[in-house]
């Protein structure tokens, strides 16, 4: 329950003390300090965002600019915003905590950038900032560091020109992909942290590629969901069922959505269709592996090591089955012929992604069978790394197309 206590008391000040920083940000170093010394349970808040000021100028130096506007940001997330966190539940107190940061951060930034960046991209560094900023709050035991520290890492990465669309399109596109996610909690289908992370991809992806780009990863989220609770009690008596009843968590959101989320914003950047091919062969991949996984482990037959082809047990790492081959298969095809739909590919693009998908599939397994039985890589590693190999495949055989002029 929100109390204004000694904590809640000194970081309400700390938040108060970015007043200070379009004047005398030496000034606001001063009071952090003292802040430190005064109260205990805000020392770590106060020592990261102190150190995130006093290294402004030494990179400065080193002609490396952190600009002052998204220091500011940061200051909201971790201080205003994680006090409204407090006063709700936890998905209740995570929006607000996302509608805090963006209702203070974007005025701030307007005010300390002194107009010298466009208002588009003060309000697309605000958002992003409230979005992971929420996140960090979510899903990290250390938030004094974490919120401060990663908000501001992540809009510093962000905060490069682009021609960002107008400001109600950037809050529609946030709120777009936010009720998704919401859905997708209230369907069981997510956690609270996944709800935040697949806002983070959803918005980017967006922001960056467009529409069409993440209704493909809208389709793979929905089927493997869908696929999740297929044939759940077999294996729930099997004792190879997702936990939490197959909710995601953003773990699982991240590993199967990181690489795809790259390639969108490699693509806004540079315009590049090698990104378009990478793109589709990583979400091929995802969803392949996705089905592959829920439908081949209720096969009646039992899986064969892909390493040996010796028979194994159902849920063991590296196990495959005609039945999971050939849903890798369609879950690839799937995305491929959504993404000639949507006009991101043409025919030959249907050819490219369902290989890259399946080629992708295959090599999870195998990582699976060598480096995850091992213990050398988590079952999410081996995702993010799959779905890296089918970007890679599905961009180096756009290549070597593109060269040979059959492309």
């Amino acid at each position: 329950m929100y109390c204004m206590n000694r904590e809640n008391a000194s970081r309400l000040a700390i938040g108060l003390m970015v007043l200070l920083l379009p004047y005398a940000w030496p000034f606001t170093v001063v009071a952090l300090a003292a802040a430190f010394f005064m109260e205990k349970s805000t020392r770590l808040l106060a020592a990261t965002l102190g150190f995130l000021l006093i290294i402004r100028p030494v990179l400065a130096q080193m002609s490396i600019d952190l600009p002052l506007y998204v220091i500011a940001i940061s200051f909201m997330a971790s201080t205003f915003a994680s006090l409204g966190y407090l006063r709700f539940s936890s998905l209740t107190g995570s929006i607000a905590h996302l509608l805090i940061t963006v209702a203070l951060g974007y005025p701030l930034a307007i005010w300390i950038s002194a107009g010298t960046i466009p208002k588009e991209s003060a309000m697309f560094l605000a958002v992003l900032g409230g979005l992971s900023g929420t996140f960090l709050n979510q899903a990290s035991r250390m938030r004094d560091f974490a919120v401060p520290f990663g908000t501001a890492m992540v809009m510093w990465l962000f905060s490069f020109r682009y021609p960002f669309p107008e400001l109600h399109t950037i809050i529609l596109i946030c709120l777009f992909a936010l009720i998704l996610g919401v859905g997708a909690y209230w369907a069981k289908a997510a956690d609270i942290s996944a709800v935040i992370s697949e806002t983070i991809v959803g918005f980017l992806v967006i922001i960056f590629a467009g529409l069409s780009w993440f209704l493909l990863l809208l389709i793979f989220y929905l089927m493997g969901g869908g696929f999740t609770r297929y044939g759940y009690a077999k294996k729930e008596k099997l004792g190879i069922a997702q936990s939490h009843g197959g909710a995601r968590g953003y773990k699982n959101v991240f590993s199967n959505s990181l690489v795809p989320l790259a390639m969108a914003v490699f693509y806004g950047i540079y315009g590049n269709d090698l990104f378009v091919y990478a793109f589709i062969g990583s979400v091929a991949t995802a969803n392949g592996d996705t089905l592959a996984s829920e439908i081949g482990e209720t096969s009646s037959s039992k899986p064969r090591m892909i390493t040996t082809l010796k028979e194994t047990e159902p849920g063991v790492d590296g196990g495959v089955t005609l039945l999971g081959e050939g849903a890798s298969l369609l879950g690839a095809l799937i995305i491929s012929i959504l993404a000639a739909i949507s006009g991101m590919t043409g025919l030959l693009g249907i050819v490219i992604g369902t290989a890259a998908g399946f080629l992708g599939t295959n090599f999870d397994s195998l990582l699976g069978a060598t480096l995850q039985s091992r213990g050398t890589l988590s079952n999410n590693g081996v995702n993010l790394a799959a779905t890296a190999f089918g970007a890679i495949a599905g961009g180096v055989v756009w290549y070597v197309l593109h060269i040979w002029n059959i492309l």
